[in-house]
């Protein structure tokens, strides 16, 4: 009842103050229906659906919820601004499932009855097949939402810096949580079928609790920095760049109508203005703004980029910034610096990067390579 009460709570919150952003809408809509799970289950183990079986169809929300994980995952990596029809499509299986139920549902009072039992050692028929269809339905949708993350992962690197705050590391962890928990649920389902209650489905609703309120207040905690107009233009190239996934790194550009003169012809200038003004000390600096600087589209330079250097915007410019760093930290001017201090000089806005991208660079870490120069 806690629960229930928070997770309205959290989604009234979402809806009054955070709406802002489109794909909080879906997350608003996630917390209602993990909202209505959990009263399910309280109705469930109170033995309420026996007096009063049509109450059970609050339990179609169990199948609901994991297409608004996938949808919210969607709409905020793609920076949509309004619903879209294709989305109704992902909630066929639970429309079925609905409509099953309501036919059915007065044959299956003795079903209810036994459901609330904590001792149970057999899972009824009906609950049987719809914990099958939660299951597979769950881990369907967190491993779908898990290749949405990876593929930004990837292509982010094509458009911007320094990638610490757009990677969405939390959102991955907390997908990762959700599919821990219903793997979990499946265990303690496996081991039910064979006559071996293991916990009473304590486990899996533990971590289940995790990703709830880790989506939840994750998702209030970053809808700040998502909103942010400064990363609007920046997730809409990322989308692009995902468009182009199913071809080749360097066949995607083979439509770009830039040709092979046109390419040298911005190259040479890209490098006289990395050289000339130092760009790569903005420390979050992305393809969009380096592009106006050079008056080319950014779909331009990214094919300049990778198709004459052979990089990512991501590493051509943290190539400049180990430059530099390998610049200052010879320079007696900074003798007196630390490490980091001098890697936020050249650009780096973390040392975790900082640390990563110099050895890959230079095969030794910055402290080693300090000593050596000194010697």
């Amino acid at each position: 009842m806690i629960a229930a009460a928070q997770g309205f709570l959290l989604q009234l919150l979402i809806f009054q103050k955070h709406r802002a952003l489109f794909a909080n809408q879906y997350l608003a809509l996630l917390m209602f229906c993990y909202t209505g799970i959990l009263i399910h289950l309280l109705l469930q183990d109170s033995g309420l659906y026996v007096a009063i079986p049509y109450l059970f169809l609050i339990s179609v929300l169990a199948l609901v919820a994991m297409p608004f994980h996938y949808l919210y995952t969607k709409h905020l990596l793609h920076r949509t601004k309004r619903f879209q029809v294709a989305d109704l499509y992902h909630f066929i299986p639970a429309a079925g499932y609905l409509i099953i139920l309501v036919i059915t549902i007065p044959s299956l009072v003795e079903d209810f009855s036994r459901a609330g039992n904590v001792n149970l050692t057999e899972t009824p028929p009906l609950l049987k097949m719809f914990n099958i269809a939660v299951i597979a339905e769950g881990l369907i949708y967190m491993l779908l939402s898990l290749r949405l993350i990876n593929r930004f992962n990837i292509h982010v690197k094509d458009v911007v810096s320094t990638v610490e705050i757009l990677q969405l590391t939390w959102l991955r962890n907390i997908t990762f949580a959700g599919i821990f928990a219903i793997a979990l649920f499946l265990i303690e389902e496996i081991f039910l079928f064979n006559g071996i209650n293991i916990s009473n489905f304590i486990l899996s609703s533990l971590f289940f609790a995790v990703y709830v309120y880790g989506i939840g207040y994750g998702g209030l905690l970053k809808s700040e920095i998502f909103a942010n107009p400064v990363f609007e233009k920046t997730m809409h190239v990322v989308a692009e760049m995902e468009t182009t996934t199913q071809e080749s790194k360097f066949s995607k550009y083979e439509r770009s109508g830039l040709s092979e003169e046109s390419s040298e012809k911005y190259l040479q200038e890209l490098l006289v203005l990395m050289n000339e003004k130092k760009l790569y000390l903005n420390s979050s600096l992305t393809l969009a703004e380096l592009a106006e600087q050079l008056s080319i589209s950014s779909h331009n330079l990214s094919e300049v980029i990778n198709s004459k250097l052979g990089k990512n915007f991501y590493d051509f410019i943290n190539y400049y910034r180990v430059e530099e760093f390998k610049q200052r930290i010879k320079n007696p001017e900074f003798t007196n610096y630390s490490l980091l201090a001098i890697a936020y000089e050249s650009g780096f806005s973390s040392k975790t990067t900082f640390n990563t991208i110099f050895k890959k660079y230079t095969g030794t870490t910055p402290s080693e390579y300090r000593r050596q120069s000194v010697s």
